[in-house]
């Protein structure tokens, strides 16, 4: 504490003997103030080199900052730029295919003013073809023919589609000519339905024979009806269905058969 009065009085004295020296020097009243105001200015100025310090430490982030979405920006637009080439020349084929597709459209309707009436000729066929035919699987053939008579005048079915249905339908009744079958299903027998099984030898002759084999007969093309044996061939056609079930290997059957009506 004596070090410190001292030390002030030595300022003092010394402030006071410059003031006699120099007489218009005007000398603060309160000597320690004026370095506690001194202290404060330095003081001051230090925290506002601080904040201007950060100010720039923040203004080089935030540049930083805006630099990296530039770049980001630039990038991507080279980026948006190749894109949009790509989807002009896109664009410019599918242009190009909608006006062939459309142009197709135009041919094919000029198609189908011919296609059409020839698919439903054919459809008429068929129906006849079935009608006169030996009467084998009449209920999945007739349900054949009525969905292509259904489908033909139909927009949501394209000429091709309806094309590709009446050709498969052809195509089975062809195969039919080629091939045996046996299949189950019911007869009227004077009046009486009964059980029966049934033998297609391609499209010329159909057979069939009750379960215990005392009904059998044959169809009659040019009566088109049935002709009933009465249990007559049993045997034969017991073979016959043996074989097209794949019971029995393939074999020398007698049995009556009609010929091709010229």
């Amino acid at each position: 504490m004596k070090n410190n009065i001292l030390i002030f009085t030595t300022i003092f004295f010394g402030i006071f003997t410059f003031a006699q020296e120099e007489p218009e020097t005007i000398v603060p009243e309160n000597p320690e103030q004026l370095v506690n105001d001194s202290i404060d200015i330095q003081s001051g100025t230090i925290k506002n080199l601080q904040q201007a310090q950060e100010r720039i430490d923040k203004l080089d982030t935030e540049s930083k900052r805006l630099t990296n979405e530039y770049k980001d920006t630039i990038v991507e637009f080279e980026i948006l730029n190749k894109y949009d080439n790509q989807l002009e020349r896109i664009t410019i084929s599918q242009a190009e295919e909608i006006a062939n597709i459309t142009k197709q459209i135009e041919d094919l309707d000029e198609t189908n003013k011919y296609v059409l009436p020839l698919l439903e000729r054919m459809v008429i066929t068929l129906r006849d073809l079935i009608e006169i035919d030996v009467p084998f699987l009449m209920d999945e053939r007739m349900a054949r023919l009525e969905e292509l008579e259904d489908i033909l005048f139909k927009a949501n079915f394209s000429t091709a589609e309806k094309f590709r249905k009446i050709y498969e339908a052809y195509q089975i009744e062809n195969e039919y000519g080629r091939t045996i079958e046996a299949y189950s299903g019911s007869i009227d027998v004077d009046g009486i339905i009964l059980a029966a099984q049934f033998f297609r030898l391609g499209r010329l002759n159909l057979y069939y024979m009750t379960p215990d084999g005392g009904e059998t007969g044959y169809w009659d093309k040019s009566q088109k009806s049935w002709v009933h044996l009465g249990g007559k061939y049993s045997d034969e056609i017991d073979s016959a269905l043996k074989i097209a079930y794949k019971q029995a290997p393939p074999d020398f059957i007698n049995l009556p058969v009609q010929g091709v009506e010229k």
